[in-house]
This record gives structure tokens, C-alpha cells and sequence, in this order.
């Protein structure tokens, strides 16, 4: 419950609880997560399954292509979750860092607003210990300070599009000062003056270094699954 997952994989048979008590106990308290139940068993519990919560059952037989593929696409759901609320937040202009606190505290994930002139506007402290890094020396700073040039030039590309008032979703590799060598998933959303002009973006960043389902040239949309094994 305290690493509140995105997604979990869950057998049915196991020590204590089993699967079916699992999903039920974690729907009840963190209903957005992700459960998929991954068994040796189908017919006597396939009509349990949705009752309890679970989102998918497959079948070991099914093998782990078919848990990838189901998988990834839970995932992607939930990263058009995010560019769903940061478009809402746009839309309501409700960009603001009040607005985006209350955001921060619903979603519980890295998000920043940036300014046309490539600065850092607001960010929440979820980005801020992503880049080990205290707030007050990101916020108002230039990216490319808080990032370190070889990260900033290798996204640079993505952060002319969002101020171009295109709405991007990636994934990339980028060689952070603070961190390292990282592998990102990200949404960014345009942000308009009165006039319509694009003066800026609101971020939504996850690392996905450490997600194996992920592919390394893979540009599809994606979101670090923080993914809790319990099979």
C-alpha cells in the first residue's frame, strides 16, 4: 500500500492471502491501481475475477507475450490518463501553482510547468527528488542549468514542439547532471496566453529506466509501471 503501484501481477495461489483477497483488499484502498491475475487456473475463477476488481486474467498457458501486450496497454491507459488531466488544467486554466498542488496531491506524480523562454516555472516535489535536487534550485531556473546541457540538448527538440502548441508524448534516453543516464516517459501539454499564443507547457515526467517491458528504441507512449511483482 505504501508504494502504491500503478500495476500489479498477481497469482492466485500463494502464501496468506490469496489472489482473489489481494485484489479485493487493494481495490478498496488504491481503486486507480492495475491488477492483472495471472494463473494456472481459468474456468473457476474467470467470474470472480471482475467482481473482486481484477482488470485481467490470463492464463499461464497464455505465456508472457500475452501478459506483456495486456501489460503495456494498461499502462498506456493511465499515460492518457495524465495528458487527459494536464489538458483539463489547460483548459480550465487552472495552470496556476495552487491548481497544480491540488493536482500533484490527486495524481502523486513528477510535474512541472515551463516557460516559453525554456524556464522552470513551477515543479512539484516529486520532480524535485526524481532529480535529487531541492525545489528552490529548480524552480525559476533555466532547464538547461537544472538538467545539464548533454540532457537539455538531447530533449531540446521536444520542448520547441510543446512551445510550438503541439501536445508531445515520448519516450527517450537523456544523461541527467543530478542522475545519470536515464531512460524518461513523458507528456507535455501547451500552455496559451489570452491571444491563443503557446507560452509555455505543463510536464508529466517518469523514469522508466528500470522497466524491462519496455524496449530500448521504443517511442511508443508509456509510463513507468512501478510494477509489483507478487506471482
Amino acid at each position: 500500500m505504501a508504494l502504491r503501484p500503478d500495476l500489479l501481477i498477481v497469482d492466485v495461489l500463494m502464501p496468506g492471502l490469496n489472489g482473489i483477497e489481494v485484489t479485493s483488499i487493494v481495490k478498496n484502498s488504491l481503486p486507480s491501481a492495475k491488477i492483472v491475475l495471472f494463473t494456472m487456473y481459468d474456468d473457476a475463477i474467470r467470474s470472480l475475477a471482475p467482481v473482486m476488481g481484477a482488470n485481467a486474467l490470463l492464463t499461464k498457458s497464455d505465456g508472457i507475450s500475452a501478459l506483456l501486450r495486456t501489460v503495456r496497454s494498461m499502462l498506456s491507459d493511465k499515460l492518457k490518463g495524465m495528458e487527459e488531466a494536464l489538458a483539463r488544467a489547460v483548459h480550465r486554466k487552472e495552470a496556476d501553482p495552487v491548481h497544480l498542488e491540488s493536482l500533484t496531491r490527486r495524481l502523486r506524480v513528477p510535474l512541472t510547468r515551463c516557460s516559453r523562454d525554456l524556464k522552470y516555472l513551477w515543479v512539484n516535489q516529486h520532480y524535485a527528488n526524481w532529480l535529487r535536487r531541492p525545489l528552490d534550485k529548480i524552480t525559476g531556473r533555466q532547464i538547461v542549468d537544472v538538467l545539464g546541457t548533454e540532457a537539455f540538448e538531447s530533449l531540446r527538440h521536444r520542448f520547441d514542439q510543446a512551445n510550438g502548441g503541439q501536445t508531445v508524448t515520448y519516450q527517450a534516453d537523456a544523461n541527467y547532471e543530478s542522475i545519470g543516464r536515464r531512460r524518461i516517459a513523458a507528456a507535455y501539454q501547451p500552455t496559451f496566453q489570452t491571444d491563443g499564443t503557446p507560452d509555455g507547457w505543463l510536464a508529466f515526467v517518469e523514469d522508466v529506466t528500470n522497466n524491462e517491458l519496455d524496449e530500448p528504441d521504443s517511442f511508443t507512449p508509456a509510463v513507468n509501471p512501478r510494477v509489483q511483482p507478487a506471482v
